[in-house]
């Protein structure tokens, strides 16, 4: 059988290797006896016999088996993306400066004065005209006579819903681009000071405010 550390007993003797001295408490050496074990004793015997004077230190106020079990909720990675800019876009600001929807202009040489307190809403709406489902020669009627009309009533805010386009050919809105030009008319220029895309709640990229000269 192989003891490779039986020499260390021939080194000892020597005096080739010595043994580390006992530590010594106080005046007197400090003894730890080694108490034998048993013989005969299985594993588990020998296991409670090492164990017989550990104590458990109580950290666990909840025994395990008592503890209600951890309820696991199925995950819906879409839908949770999805809720979570729900909430966003109620509770957060979203400007709608910063899409690719949002338009402006100064017809009037002056009107860009005005620009910031009309896209922030500043500007009270007093009317509004909707747009959705006529064609251009329909909406090029109804928003002149709109416009023509809310100027004769002294308004100086209205709101025009064009829409954005999402049931036209490549998601592409005709009509909001066709009342940017109109708005930019010489005809339209005597009433018409500024336009400014409209607030996520007035209808965002989809309606447009235009402030009128009284």
């Amino acid at each position: 059988m192989d003891k490779p550390f039986a020499i260390l007993q021939d080194w000892v003797k020597e005096g080739r290797i010595h043994l580390s001295p006992q530590p010594v408490i106080g005046d007197e050496p400090c003894e730890f006896p080694i108490e034998p074990l048993p013989d005969g004793l299985s594993d588990d015997a020998l296991f409670e016999h090492a164990m017989r004077d550990v104590k458990a230190l109580g950290w666990s106020l909840v025994p395990l088996q008592n503890r209600p079990p951890v309820e696991i909720q199925p995950q819906d990675e879409e839908q949770d993306a999805l809720r979570a800019l729900e909430q966003f876009v109620r509770n957060g600001s979203v400007d709608i400066q910063q899409t690719g929807e949002y338009i402006e202009g100064s017809v009037h040489p002056g009107g860009r004065l005005y620009l910031d307190d009309l896209r922030s809403g500043r500007f009270s709406v007093q009317a509004h005209v909707d747009l959705h489902g006529l064609n251009l020669q329909e909406a090029r009627f109804v928003l002149d006579e709109f416009l023509l009309g809310s100027v004769r009533a002294g308004f100086t805010c209205v709101r025009v819903i064009h829409g954005r386009g999402r049931h036209s050919n490549q998601n592409h809105s005709v009509l909001k681009d066709n009342v940017r030009r109109w708005l930019c008319t010489r005809r339209m220029s005597r009433h018409v000071i500024a336009y400014t895309s409209a607030r996520n709640c007035d209808g965002g990229g989809g309606a447009v405010y235009v402030l009128l000269r009284k």
